[in-house]
């Protein structure tokens, strides 16, 4: 995979955007990556995007898929700018807008205190984890940059491949993304298990936020990453789009 343009260390990222939801029956793992692909150059063209994964997760119990996206922007205009764009001027079909489509829908954006790539997108990106939390002090801003260094410490000294800090002040709301590798086995799918398995069993990062801030958590889902939009490489004339827990989950027919 020709990836380009994306190194390893500090990413001058200001903003996040980030959703998540339940997939129905219509769609098959197939159907879903065909659609990623088709959709993509309509939406990697936005102002700032630095990258997007796509999570896709499997419910244990019931067998729903959950997706989404996890994307970074270089300023918190361009982030602004695209949350507009996909909820009042993005029209997959006539008539009928982007978000739509999907019930249940959660997606937020966010201001990052810190964003940090420890290993190669091209190679070591394929399973996010994302926890959120509420917030109650005013001074989140402050006290998150006093424990991002802990936070981005504790990730590469778990071997992590990317994390990111970020707060949402209008809904009082902290995120925190991590990424891993699937492992080295030869089983692509075993790979791909054990990758999901170690990120998930990690003990949350969220014991790093300070008590000061009321923390109380709301969400922590590990998923797969389906697809990866790259849109800086696809402007270096590198790949637009990679698939890298394909095998065992399926590449784009379109």
């Amino acid at each position: 995979m020709d990836v380009r343009g994306y190194e390893t260390g500090p990413i001058k990222a200001e903003a996040a955007f980030t959703s998540d939801f339940p997939l129905d029956d219509r769609y098959s793992t197939q159907d879903l990556v065909d659609m990623l692909e088709r959709e993509r150059p309509n939406m990697d063209i936005r102002p700032g995007m630095r990258h997007k994964y796509t999570p896709l997760r499997f419910d244990p119990a019931t067998g729903v898929k959950y997706i989404g996206g996890r994307y970074l922007f270089d300023t918190w205009e361009n982030v602004l700018d695209y949350n507009h764009f996909t909820n009042e001027e993005l029209y997959p079909e006539p008539g009928v807008k982007f978000w739509s489509r999907f019930p249940g829908v959660d997606k937020h954006y966010w201001k990052v205190t810190g964003a940090h790539d420890f290993k190669p997108m091209a190679t070591s990106h394929h399973i996010n984890r994302f926890e959120r939390y509420s917030y109650t002090d005013e001074n989140v801003a402050e006290l998150l940059a006093e424990v991002w260094p802990a936070i981005r410490d504790e990730a590469e000294k778990q071997g992590l491949s990317s994390v990111w800090l970020m707060f949402q002040p209008e809904e009082k709301q902290i995120g925190i993304l991590t990424v891993a590798e699937k492992s080295g086995d030869a089983d692509p799918a075993v790979a791909v298990s054990k990758g999901l398995e170690y990120l998930e069993r990690l003990d949350a990062f969220g014991r790093f936020l300070p008590g000061q801030l009321g923390a109380e958590q709301l969400m922590d889902r590990t998923s797969l990453i389906v697809s990866s939009w790259l849109p800086e490489s696809r402007a270096l004339g590198g790949a637009h789009s990679s698939f890298d827990v394909s095998p065992p989950h399926p590449k784009p027919q379109i």
